[in-house]
């Protein structure tokens, strides 16, 4: 059975895949994110794996400040998936738990044993 929303992601690239379509396939997908699109992702990696291009040494965040530039933070996906809970919920929950791990007398509950 197969499934469209199923995504494979195979280990490595063969030495078969073509360059010219890789090419055709990052201009493309050239507005989408590598994190996303499997297309542009099969293309970027068959493109290093032929020496063609290869990848940054550093990370947006970082080339943005080597030429003074202020990195978007606004185009970050701050999305959840369904199901993850919040931020502020897991602080809550750390914060429950760290205070759980005192002792019972810096509690501050005025209970003392």
């Amino acid at each position: 059975m197969m499934y469209e929303d199923a995504l494979l992601n195979p280990p490595n690239i063969c030495d078969f895949a073509e360059v010219e379509l890789a090419h055709a396939q990052m201009r493309r997908h050239r507005a989408c994110r590598i994190e996303r699109c499997a297309w542009k992702r099969v293309a970027y990696y068959t493109l290093v794996r032929h020496g063609r291009i290869a990848p940054p040494q550093s990370s947006p965040r970082e080339r943005a400040r080597l030429r003074d530039i202020d990195f978007p933070v606004d185009t970050i996906d701050r999305s959840l998936p369904e199901g993850i809970p919040e931020l502020r919920t897991l602080q809550q929950v750390l914060d429950g738990l760290a205070a759980l791990a005192l002792p019972p007398t810096s509690r501050g509950n005025g209970i003392e044993k």
